[in-house]
C-alpha cells in the first residue's frame, strides 16, 4: 500500500465516520494513541530490523477511538521510530476534523508512557482537548507524590 492508497483508505473511513455520526452523535469520544510493532518477512521497503524486539518490520503510529475500538488513522512507519516520534503532526489533523465536524463531542486523549512529551501537552491544551498521559515512574515523581503518598497513608488508617 502506498501513501495515496492510505490517504484514500483514511478518506473513506472519515465519510464513514461522517455517516455514523449523522445516525448517532457521540457524547465523548477517547483518542487512543498508540504504536504497535509489525513484523515484516520478506524485502518489504523500510521494514528495519529492531534490537530491542529482535526482528524485522514496522513500528507504525496508530489512533482508534477507545471506546468502540475503531480505528482513526494510522501511519506506517519503520521500527527505529520512537512512539511519539511525529505524533503532533500525526494528531492535528484528526483533531482539526473533530472541532471543525463534530464540535459538541468532548475529546479526551489518551496515551502511554511513550507520548509523554511536552509538545503533545501543548498541542492539546491549545484545542481545548482534555489529556491522560501515563508517566514511567521515576525518583523525581516519587518524590513530588511523597505528601500525598502520607496523606493517604494517614486518612487509611482513620478510616478503620
Amino acid at each position: 500500500m502506498d501513501e495515496d492508497s492510505l490517504n484514500q483508505f483514511l478518506s473513506i473511513n472519515q465519510i464513514l465516520r461522517k455517516k455514523v455520526y449523522s445516525i448517532q452523535m457521540p457524547e465523548a469520544i477517547i483518542l487512543d494513541l498508540d504504536s504497535t510493532l509489525l513484523n515484516a518477512y520478506g524485502k518489504q521497503e523500510g521494514k528495519v530490523f529492531n534490537f530491542h524486539c529482535q526482528s524485522n518490520g514496522y513500528h507504525p503510529l496508530v489512533c482508534y477511538d477507545e471506546i468502540t475500538g475503531v480505528l482513526i488513522k494510522i501511519q506506517l512507519r519503520n521500527r527505529t521510530q520512537y512512539s511519539s516520534t511525529g505524533v503532533v503532526d500525526f494528531l492535528q489533523p484528526i483533531l482539526d476534523e473533530y472541532l471543525e465536524d463534530f464540535p459538541e463531542i468532548k475529546l479526551i486523549l489518551r496515551g502511554d508512557s511513550g507520548f509523554a512529551t511536552p509538545d503533545l501537552y501543548k498541542q492539546c491544551e491549545e484545542n481545548g482537548i482534555g489529556y491522560v498521559i501515563r508517566l514511567k515512574e521515576n525518583a523525581i515523581l516519587r518524590d513530588k507524590a511523597s505528601s500525598l503518598v502520607d496523606e493517604l497513608d494517614e486518612i487509611t488508617k482513620t478510616a478503620k
